[in-house]
């Protein structure tokens, strides 16, 4: 259990070290940085994550009654 804090622990320094040194490098706020990853590209990505899946649902379905698979 130990372990694992550590590596949460790791893991959440990590992430802001990288959106400070982002920030930094852009001339951001760590706000800013925070809600383009947040609330504009996490949104997207997870939206866009969703049409592929049912675009690729969509594909197989067509392909398994081409094919005639049960």
């Amino acid at each position: 259990m130990d372990n694992l804090i550590q590596c949460a622990y790791f893991l959440y320094n990590y992430c802001t070290d990288f959106v400070i040194n982002l920030a930094n490098l852009l001339h951001l706020s760590y706000y800013e940085v925070n809600f383009v990853f947040f609330c504009l590209l996490y949104p997207l990505l997870l939206m866009a994550s969703f049409i592929f899946y049912f675009i690729q649902r969509k594909r197989l379905k067509r392909l398994r009654t081409s094919i005639k698979m049960p």
